[in-house]
């Protein structure tokens, strides 16, 4: 029965019905094809840094600290990522060189040791071939592998 609950409206005569507008729609547009999106980097800054998020909103409960193990290189490597003199022409292009200079090493990790309502922040160094572990007052020499496995918080990458 016409305007009871959950029965079809009737339609208009000559007015298409919702489906036929939808399978008129589809068949207007192009066929899909794929796409690639680029996002290159112009100039480089002589230190780079890079703030890794170690918190996520915890959907009503608060927020909580974000504690896995994110890995990070002692070298970047970012020519790939560069602009060239002009935007790549196609997919092959997209390796070409660009961006001189765009080799960097890493020179300090800040990581925090704790949770979000408290903890301390401790930060490891490289001085020379050399990597430090500092905390307040306290200083000690630290391998690689230390450097490596750190909660790390906040990079730096110097320029080469």
């Amino acid at each position: 029965e016409a305007g009871s609950p959950g029965a079809e409206e009737e339609e208009e005569e000559g007015v298409p019905s919702a489906a036929d507008r939808r399978a008129c729609d589809a068949e207007a547009r192009p066929p899909r094809q794929p796409a690639v999106k680029l996002v290159q980097l112009e100039r480089l800054p002589p230190v780079l840094t890079l703030h890794l998020k170690r918190f996520s909103a915890g959907g009503g409960r608060g927020a909580a600290k974000v504690s896995a193990k994110v890995p990070f290189p002692l070298e970047l490597q970012l020519g790939p990522y560069c602009s060239a003199q002009a935007p790549p022409e196609s997919l092959s292009d997209l390796g070409s060189p660009g961006g001189g200079g765009a080799r960097y090493e890493l020179s300090g990790v800040v990581e925090h040791q704790g949770s979000l309502s408290g903890g301390h922040y401790t930060a490891f160094v490289r001085a020379g071939s050399s990597w430090y572990h500092m905390s307040d007052s306290h200083v000690s020499e630290a391998d690689e592998e230390a450097v490596l496995g750190a909660q790390a918080s906040l990079l730096f990458y110097v320029q080469v």
